[in-house]
C-alpha cells in the first residue's frame, strides 16, 4: 500500500498529470477512501490458497505471526523458520529482524486477497520466498542497512530522552516528538570506510548543504522539492550529522 495523503491527491482534480494522478485506477475515490489500497492490487494469480495446517488451524496460537510462513524450527510446515533467517542474515541489524519480517507478512496479507508466499503449491511458494529474500538481501547488504552507506552508513540513534539531555533538557529545543530518531553523516566516497562504516569528513562540514536526493529547485516529475539539509549541530555529539528523515521520506528505505 502506498500511503498517499489527501493533499497529494487534491491536485489531481486541478489537472495534475504526474504521480499520483497517473496511477491506474486514479479515476475514482481511491485517493480519499482510506479503507482502499492506494494503488490497485496486482491481478489475481488464479492459484489456490495453500492448504498447510499452519494457515488454517483454528487451535493455533493466537499470537503466532507470519501464519503459514514463519514459525518454529521443528515445524515441518513452516516455510521460513528462524534458523533459516539466522543463516541468511547472521549480521542483520534493525529494522531487519525475523519477527519484523513475519509481522510484515501478516500486515500485507491482512490487506490483500492474494497472500504473500501462501498461494499455490509449496515448491512455488519457496521459489517466490527465495526470490524475494535474495532481492532484499542484495538491496540491504545482507539485511545490514536500510539506507545507502554514503548517505547514512555512519549513523547514530537518539531517543527522545537522550536528545533532551544533549540539548539541555528543554522540550522547546526538540524539533519533533518522535521517540527515536536517526542522524546520518553524509560522506564522499574518498572519506568513507566501508569496513568500519564510518566517515572521516562530513559533507556538511563548514556549513555545507546536502542535496543528494532532493533540492529546492526540483519539481515533480523530475524530483521532489525540499529545503537544503544542514547539520543539526555545528558542535557537539551531532556535529556533521543531519536528520535521516530530512532526506529519506519517513523511515523508508531507498
Amino acid at each position: 500500500i502506498n500511503p498517499i495523503d489527501d493533499d497529494a491527491c487534491d491536485a489531481c482534480a486541478a489537472g495534475q498529470t504526474y504521480w499520483p494522478c497517473d496511477v491506474k485506477g486514479s479515476e475514482g475515490c481511491w485517493c480519499w477512501d482510506t479503507a482502499l489500497p492506494r494503488v490497485e492490487p496486482s491481478p489475481p494469480s488464479g492459484l489456490p490458497l495453500a492448504e498447510d495446517h499452519a494457515i488454517h488451524d483454528a487451535d493455533a496460537d493466537a499470537d503466532a505471526i507470519g501464519r503459514g510462513v514463519c514459525g518454529r524450527d521443528d515445524d515441518q510446515d513452516v516455510l521460513f523458520p528462524p534458523r533459516a533467517f539466522e543463516l541468511l542474515a547472521p549480521r542483520a541489524s534493525p529494522p531487519f529482524t525475523y519477527r519484523g519480517f513475519c509481522e510484515a507478512v501478516d500486515d500485507y496479507n491482512s490487506r490483500h486477497a492474494e497472500k504473500a508466499f501462501l498461494m499455490g503449491p509449496r515448491e512455488r511458494r519457496l521459489d517466490e520466498l527465495a526470490a524475494f529474500l535474495g532481492s532484499a538481501s542484495h538491496d540491504t547488504d545482507a539485511f545490514r542497512t536500510s539506507r545507502e552507506y554514503l548517505a547514512c552508513g555512519d549513523r547514530v540513534e537518539r531517543t527522545l530522552e537522550r536528545r533532551r539531555e544533549l540539548r539541555g533538557g528543554g522540550d522547546d529545543k526538540i524539533d519533533d516528538d518522535e521517540e527515536t530518531e536517526w542522524y546520518c553523516m553524509p560522506c564522499a566516497p574518498d572519506h568513507y570506510d566501508y569496513t568500519t562504516q564510518t566517515c572521516a569528513l562530513s559533507m556538511l562540514d563548514n556549513d555545507q548543504s546536502y542535496y543528494g536526493y532532493c533540492q529546492p529547485f526540483t519539481a515533480p516529475p523530475d524530483g521532489c522539492p525540499c529545503d537544503y539539509v544542514k547539520e543539526v549541530e555545528s558542535s557537539g555529539p551531532l556535529e556533521g550529522r543531519m536528520r535521516a528523515n530530512d532526506i529519506f521520506f519517513g523511515r523508508g528505505s531507498i
